[in-house]
């Protein structure tokens, strides 16, 4: 991938704030995902401002960056487009894992802009290749790791499909298809 200052910066940040964490489930080192969802914008053929929020899009949810060093660093527009990228924070435990991704489905069918969507896909893409990845080298107890059962995670990704629609043609949501029906066939 071609880094120009922007994206060098945004890798940079996103290799900092999410130094020493993992993916669910396993030892990969967390900052595989925010690199493999920007790859995926990139091949899209998505702006670098896009990509750099890929390469930032969980640092809110899940590090020390608050929503102040996001904005002082990256600016508003990369800013608006991490926030839109996350769950909303506030009251976030408090609210039931279906009642969140309920939430994120009618904002990304109703609400989110093309944009959005697209980052959006690509991170929801990385997720679904990651879950393909270990329910075929680890199939007994798999879902064991996830906050909702098999059932409950298939109709979140086949409702996201659904609400992305609009992103027909490009690769990244035909791919995205594809996993999600491999994952749950």
């Amino acid at each position: 991938m071609f880094f120009n200052k922007l994206i060098a910066r945004a890798v940079e940040y996103a290799a900092r704030a999410h130094r020493g964490g993992t993916r669910k489930g396993g030892d990969v080192p967390y900052i595989v995902h925010p690199f493999e969802v920007a790859t995926i914008l990139k091949e899209n053929a998505f702006e670098d401002r896009v990509i750099a929020a890929g390469l930032l899009h969980d640092l809110l949810e899940d590090t020390e960056v608050t929503k102040n060093d996001l904005r002082e660093e990256f600016g508003e527009e990369i800013f608006a487009l991490v926030l839109a990228a996350s769950e909303e924070l506030k009251g976030r435990e408090e609210r039931s894992w279906k009642k969140r991704k309920k939430q994120t489905i009618y904002y990304l069918k109703e609400e989110a802009s093309f944009i959005n969507k697209a980052i959006a896909c690509a991170d929801k893409l990385s997720n679904a290749r990651s879950i393909l990845r270990d329910l075929e080298s680890e199939p007994n107890q798999f879902w064991q790791r996830f906050s909702a059962p098999k059932k409950k995670q298939q109709w979140y990704y086949e409702s996201l499909v659904e609400s992305l629609k609009e992103l027909e043609g490009l690769k990244m949501y035909g791919e995205f298809k594809e996993v999600v029906a491999e994952i749950f066939k």
